[in-house]
């Protein structure tokens, strides 16, 4: 349970709040940061991120109950994009500050042998 915020703060510090913390784990940033460039399937993501189907799908949900992402049915796929333009522009600033996380789908990178994780995240 989280601590109350004070009426002090400006009503939207919540929001942002909850929105990093979406922003903070390095699976979900690795799955945002992904569907920037191109919408996409569960096992597209899975095999693209290094990222096993039950913990990718844990995040999905997460990022969907949040309203971060959405789904969309192709034939017998759900392909995934962002929908919430305030991810957009994080993962923008992000990309602008931090060197590879604007080349997440190259192959450059997916064939460095480490899990996309692993590669942003040390």
């Amino acid at each position: 349970m989280t601590k109350p915020i004070s009426p002090k703060l400006c009503p939207s510090v919540g929001e942002a709040s909850e929105l990093l913390k979406h922003l903070a784990n390095p699976n979900r940033l690795a799955i945002l940061c992904f569907l920037m460039e191109q919408e996409s399937s569960v096992s597209t993501l899975e095999e693209e991120l290094g990222i096993r189907q039950p913990t990718l799908s844990q995040q999905l949900g997460e990022l969907r109950e949040a309203g971060l992402i959405e789904g969309r049915r192709d034939g017998k796929s759900i392909l995934y994009q962002v929908t919430d333009i305030r991810v957009a522009r994080l993962v923008g600033m992000l990309r602008d500050l931090f060197a590879g996380l604007d080349d997440v789908t190259s192959r450059r990178a997916m064939n460095s042998g480490l899990a996309v994780e692993e590669m942003m995240f040390d």
